[in-house]
């Protein structure tokens, strides 16, 4: 299964599905952002960084390192639950 996420910002440049020392490693596959366009409650809009992003297994964590634009990995921990399906 894949989810798509959009984020608040282009702050996030790259994600990737595992560890961030995994992520610096050689042949290490990243994740490539998509301009995505969001509409906040205010009515702005505004361009972010999205993402689709492989889930091994619903309502388990599963390791999701990301990168900004100061060139740092990140290790997250990430769960997805109760999907909704969207056309």
């Amino acid at each position: 299964m894949t989810i798509h996420i959009s984020l608040t910002s282009q702050n996030i440049v790259n994600l990737f599905p595992g560890t961030a020392e995994d992520a610096q490693k050689d042949g290490a596959e990243l994740l490539q952002p998509t301009v995505d366009t969001v509409t906040y409650e205010d009515g702005i809009s505004e361009e972010v960084n999205g993402f689709d992003v492989p889930v091994p297994v619903l309502d388990e964590p599963f390791n999701l390192a990301l990168i900004g634009t100061k060139g740092k990995w990140y290790d997250h921990e990430v769960i997805v639950s109760n999907p909704e399906k969207i056309e």
